[in-house]
């Protein structure tokens, strides 16, 4: 069976990838133009903790590849992983560097270049959505048991489902899978992260006192005292908002509220997972809905926040999945008919 693939030096999957790289360094190239002291700080200290962090992570990842996949030989398994793959994983690590640095520097200058405005009329569209503040309906289920599945789900399993999702990604086979994934994670970092959290600068319920200077949400400050271990959500808000003040371009620095980037990657993970397997998807939409309960239950964010994240995640979702998807279908292999 003779197989002539059409004329073109690349495919479709590399193009998209080149065309991802090139999309990539101009949102990258901008951050360090709008602030280079920040963005070569952040570059220095998110540099130690992928140092520190990725290769216990990496090594988690293959070996937990060669027990499920290995089939009776997983040391071999997963030697073989690594020779295959490990070009392509340093490169989307290495993406996933970039951007989250690029990020962050756009993150810590929102109030320089729009101040936060918006905190009064999303509170306002909240209540007005759902006939009561939403931080109320949330803490109807106050207990300390309930409080610390969400606080650590919030506070430490996203960060480990984010990282762990793009570890994934860089040594999964499936080239157009990677690239659609790539691209959504680029678009929703830069149209969610960027561009909408500057056309609505907020800082959330967690400071609007300390921004708006009303005690609309005394109630929820003392809902959260009440908690025996509220402090894993007042700590890293007392850290932030330290850093905002003294301007440091800190690890995870910047306030933002509008839109939530925590229910932006756990609805676009969900997504994900659904497309390898229903119980996976099922598993990730649970964590996904979690995610957004514990945004309005710890007050970081208003119900709106998250809508807008999984609205807009939604369309990024669709739209990278029909381009990639439909070029390659287009990338036709020929295969003649005898007769």
């Amino acid at each position: 069976m003779l197989l002539i693939a059409e004329a073109g030096d690349y495919s479709p999957s590399t193009k998209w990838s080149l065309r991802l790289a090139f999309f990539l360094a101009i949102y990258v190239v901008c951050a360090s133009a709008i602030s280079p002291q920040s963005f070569f700080h952040l570059t220095l200290v998110y540099a130690q903790k992928f140092a520190a962090g990725i290769p216990i992570l990496f090594v988690a990842g293959v070996c937990s590849a060669a027990l499920i996949y290995g089939r009776g030989k997983p040391t071999r398994y997963a030697v073989d992983l690594v020779r295959a793959r490990w070009r392509g994983c340093f490169l989307v690590l290495l993406f996933f560097f970039a951007s989250l640095t690029a990020f962050s520097t756009y993150k810590m200058a929102i109030p320089f270049v729009v101040p936060f405005y918006a905190d009064n009329w999303l509170a306002d569209l909240d209540e007005w959505l759902h006939g009561a503040a939403p931080w109320e309906l949330t803490h109807k289920l106050d207990s300390n048991t309930w409080s610390i599945v969400v606080f650590n789900s919030y506070e430490v399993i996203w960060f480990f489902q984010w990282f762990g999702t793009m570890l994934f990604v860089s040594l999964w086979s499936d080239k157009i899978g990677r690239v659609r994934y790539l691209w959504a994670a680029a678009l929703t970092l830069s149209i969610l992260g960027t561009v909408l959290a500057l056309a609505l600068a907020s800082v959330g319920p967690i400071y609007y006192h300390q921004f708006v200077g009303e005690d609309r949400f005394n109630g929820l400050n003392a809902a959260m005292d009440g908690l025996d271990y509220s402090h894993m959500v007042r700590e890293p808000a007392a850290y932030l908002l330290t850093a905002y003040q003294s301007g440091r371009p800190d690890l995870g620095g910047g306030i933002s509220a509008m839109p939530s980037m925590h229910v932006a990657f756990a609805t676009l993970n969900a997504y994900l997972l659904s497309s390898l397997n229903r119980w996976l998807g099922v598993l990730g939409w649970i964590f996904a809905a979690l995610i957004m309960y514990g945004s309005v239950y710890t007050g970081w964010h208003y119900a709106v926040d998250g809508y807008v994240s999984i609205i807009v995640v939604s369309v990024i979702w669709w739209v990278t999945g029909r381009r990639p998807a439909q070029i390659e279908t287009q990338f036709v292999i020929r295969q003649p008919i005898e007769g």
